[in-house]
């Protein structure tokens, strides 16, 4: 017995201080540390710099050199300024920091585009030659849709060399990856299916100016729909079930439960400041988004214009890369999804937010997402710009016959769609209205026959007070 309770009391005794070093070190990891950042970053800063070096003139870098480490070290410091100051969002995990630097880089992205939007199309090709060596050259342009023979004897690949060299393209990977991160970030399978169908149709609309964009039939909608889409869907909203099934709270703001705690105790101090290590690594939880785009008109419009926007994202890249002379695996390319993948799930998520506020007056866009907007904006205007003279095949007639019967056919249903609603809201409201109007009519109805009765009340009373007047 005494064995038994010492051992009872070592291990609450071991609990209680696995819980205190946990707590440390996650009181720790997220404190700001203002000041030691900015200590060390200042010391960083004169390092890079040599700024207390006896001869500042280092003949080690050119001009060019010396403008290329500035703008990277403007960059760097912003960076820190955005991860100790930068606006909250509705994110946590693995670190507040971590959001408020996407935030930051994708500031700096936005002003790059705007200094770049100021060039002259000659210019811009010149200030990305100057921080990139291989831009600023045209690249070729390679069409998908030249021969759709699924069998070809006598091919240098074999008798099935065309769809073997379409289906184990290099680009293969980045069409799977880039679906998972949508899926990712949309969390909805009715939008990302309606998003994945409408931009094989934006593909057969702009196949006139991007030959990138000409391909055969089986792989616009077997290859590309029905398999990579299907692929990076599918394991994108698996991600987002399993990651909602294991842990709770994306926000990261609701306490840990301490009864699972008290369940299954850390067997070791270490062991349970990993653990919390690793939790905070990973999100709290991933919620499905309830977009509901079939509840009202007005509700389709906002997730509509969702999807629009993805749209605009998707064509923005295939046509800064034609205009801009960037090969597709670029590290600007790279950069670019890199930002838009990590900004995406905030933007999208203070959507999200702003269009389930129930006050309309109230509802405020968040600035993650007005930041995305901004930079779809921007990107649209350098495209403009700088592809001026280079897009000048006329549109096809049934290409633009189609869109004219489809744009129609959608406002027309809406109208309708909101007259029937209104109709309905009216009928309700008259149901609503009438009983009280019923109870009204009866009250006016009973009141002339109470005036009545009392005036045949009193009609008796006053010829029987005159006698008495008369005898008196």
């Amino acid at each position: 017995m005494p064995g038994a309770r010492r051992a009872r009391r070592d291990a609450r005794a071991k609990m209680r201080w696995a819980e205190n070093s946990t707590s440390t070190v996650a009181r720790l990891a997220r404190s700001p540390h203002t000041l030691t950042m900015l200590a060390c970053g200042a010391v960083a800063l004169a390092v890079a710099t040599h700024a207390f070096a006896n001869d500042a003139n280092d003949a080690r870098w050119t001009t060019e050199d010396g403008i290329r480490r500035g703008a990277t070290g403007a960059l760097g410091a912003y960076l820190a300024y955005g991860a100790l100051q930068g606006p909250a969002t509705h994110m946590t995990r693995p670190h507040a920091a971590v959001w408020k630097v996407v935030h930051a880089a994708f500031t700096m992205y936005l002003l790059a585009l705007i200094v770049l939007l100021f060039q002259t199309p000659a210019d811009a090709q010149k200030m990305l030659k100057f921080f990139w060596d291989d831009l600023g050259t045209p690249q070729p342009t390679r069409s998908y849709g030249g021969d759709c023979r699924v069998y070809t004897p006598g091919h240098r690949s074999g008798s099935f060399g065309i769809v073997y060299e379409t289906l184990f393209d290099e680009f293969t990977v980045a069409h799977v990856l880039g679906w998972f991160g949508k899926a990712v970030a949309i969390r909805d399978w009715g939008l990302l299916w309606a998003y994945s169908i409408a931009f094989e149709l934006c593909e057969l609309t702009f196949e006139h100016w991007q030959p990138n964009f000409n391909e055969c039939w089986w792989d616009m909608w077997v290859w590309d729909v029905m398999i990579c889409n299907l692929l990076g869907i599918c394991a994108g909203m698996w991600l987002v079930k399993f990651m909602r099934g294991k842990f709770h709270d994306w926000s990261g703001k609701k306490a840990s439960s301490r009864s699972a705690a008290a369940k299954e105790p850390p067997r070791s101090p270490v062991r349970g400041a990993l653990k919390t290590v690793l939790t905070s690594l990973t999100p709290a939880s991933v919620d499905y988004y309830t977009w509901r785009p079939t509840g009202s008109p007005s509700r389709f419009l906002k997730c509509a214009f969702l999807v629009f926007c993805g749209l605009v994202f998707d064509l923005n890249l295939f046509f800064m890369k034609f205009v801009l002379h960037v090969p597709p695996s670029h590290n600007f390319c790279l950069y670019r999804l890199g930002l838009w993948f990590a900004m995406s799930n905030i933007a999208i998520r203070e959507y999200y937010v702003f269009i389930e506020t129930p006050d309309v007056g109230e509802a405020k866009l968040g600035p993650n997402a007005w930041l995305a907007l901004a930079v779809l904006i921007v990107e649209f205007l350098v495209v403009v710009k700088n592809g001026r003279g280079k897009f000048t095949a006329p549109w096809p007639r049934h290409v633009v016959i189609a869109w004219i019967v489809a744009v129609t056919t959608t406002a027309a249903y809406l109208i309708s769609w909101q007259r029937k609603l209104n109709a309905a809201a009216e009928r309700e409201r008259d149901a609503e209205l009438s009983p009280l109007e019923g109870s009204t009519r009866e009250s006016k109805a009973r009141a002339p026959a109470r005036k009545s009765s009392s005036k045949k009340e009193r009609a008796p009373n006053a010829r029987s007070a005159r006698p008495t007047r008369q005898s008196a």
